[in-house]
């Protein structure tokens, strides 16, 4: 029995939502590509436990800073931990009653939290297309292996480097170097200032010039994503197309299928540092600081539109990266055949990002509502924060194995007029 008016309705809403979603699941055009996706996964749980793992890893680093400065700076601006809220001892708040109480979120805040989710879920949805989740701190461990040379895949991607741009081969490896170098040091830029004890002229050129070894390091961690997305599609494909394979000449071959995205990749990255990247470090300088916003509302709000305009671009240009991992060709053909793929097939291509939205949307929603319910720094938050990413990375290689066998699906109609790719 229903104990009032509100809580009827409030059951009878959830059961349409229920509804409504299966009924769309089940009846879209793109279910095909969806309920093989599902099929994928669970014949290669590495598809979603290699993403879980990427963003596990990175909440786990961010609440190792936060317990860091919580030791390292005074008591007014530490982040604080508390094991329960002070409610937890009175029975009468201790589920609702008060902003003390184990869970508490306001009517404004919740939907407030809707409001913050769309724009996480929209980067997530283009990053189905691009790259799916964030690679720090996972990326510095990267980089060392690939320095080192580890199985081999540093010659690996040389020798692919010199095949697919001759000369200029040789500049772009130097230049991926570098960004390895800067993924290894940019952990440490954390530590810095208090473990050395720096001058006040030292500490400013520290916060001069660490965002400029912050940006070389995202330039490595997106290409280190970019790979592991390269790889998981492929990894996906080879289930579509029930190929064998070993893990390691996946991996290489995965890195021999980079350098055709290598260049979409760059076009990606170059506008990434213009909108997003180089605001932020030309506001440290003297000449462009009078220029550039300084307070954190106005570089919150500036850096939340372009990564709207990013991911809307990224969406614009859905196929390019997988038609390049799959065909050997350039992005403008990529292009051209991005706009063909749009005409032939927009039905379920425009029906899998609906599905893929609405998940998306209901997966951040649900992270922003319990993360604010439980409130920020209580053990229910903590544990909150290392579950989620598995979660997320379980929502997202479904979609993506979906993604992928969604778009070879619509591509069998036209395979005579492709390249494909061999193994």
């Amino acid at each position: 029995m229903f104990d009032t008016l509100a809580d009827h309705r409030t059951w009878l809403l959830l059961c349409g939502v229920l509804g409504g979603w299966l009924l769309i699941l089940l009846t879209n055009p793109a279910r095909t590509g969806l309920r093989d996706g599902w099929r994928a996964l669970r014949r290669y749980p590495s598809l979603w436990l290699t993403l879980g793992l990427l963003g596990f890893c990175y909440e786990l680093f961010n609440l190792g800073v936060r317990v860091y400065f919580h030791f390292a700076l005074p008591p007014s601006q530490r982040p604080e931990f508390v094991w329960v809220r002070e409610a937890w001892r009175d029975p009468d708040l201790r589920l609702g009653g008060s902003p003390e109480s184990i869970w508490w979120l306001p009517h404004a805040d919740l939907l407030g939290c809707l409001r913050a989710a769309v724009l996480p879920a929209l980067e997530n949805l283009a990053g189905l297309f691009n790259n799916a989740v964030p690679t720090f701190p996972v990326a510095a461990v990267a980089a060392l292996l690939l320095l080192a040379n580890w199985d081999g895949h540093h010659v690996v991607l040389f020798h692919a480097l010199r095949k697919r741009f001759g000369a200029w081969g040789w500049i772009v490896h130097f230049g991926i170097v570098l960004c390895a170098l800067a993924a290894l040091a940019k952990p440490l830029l954390y530590a810095a200032p208090p473990l050395l004890q720096l001058s006040d002229d030292a500490f400013g050129a520290w916060f001069q010039w660490s965002p400029v070894v912050e940006w070389l390091s995202f330039l490595f961690e997106y290409l280190f994503g970019v790979f592991v997305q390269l790889y998981l599609i492929l990894l996906a494909y080879v289930w579509v197309r029930g190929l064998n394979f070993t893990h390691q000449h996946l991996v290489d071959f995965s890195l021999r299928r980079g350098s055709f995205v290598l260049k979409w990749a760059a076009i990606v990255m170059l506008l990434s540092s213009l909108f997003v990247n180089l605001p932020l470090l030309l506001k440290n300088f003297a000449p462009f600081a009078a220029h550039l916003p300084q307070d954190a509302v106005a570089i919150d709000r500036y850096q939340n539109r372009a990564h709207l305009g990013l991911a809307l671009f990224l969406l614009l240009t859905a196929t390019l990266q997988i038609t390049l991992t799959f065909h050997s060709e350039s992005w403008r053909k990529a292009l051209r055949d991005h706009a063909r793929f749009l005409v032939g097939s927009m039905g379920p291509f425009v029906w899998f990002l609906i599905i893929a939205a609405l998940h998306l949307f209901a997966l951040h929603a649900l992270n922003l509502v319990i993360a604010g319910g439980v409130g920020e720094g209580t053990a229910l938050w903590v544990a909150w924060k290392l579950v989620f990413p598995w979660l997320a990375g379980l929502v997202t290689g479904w979609l993506l194995a979906g993604w992928v066998c969604v778009f070879h699906q619509c591509e069998t109609s036209r395979l005579h007029t492709h390249e494909r790719i061999r193994f």
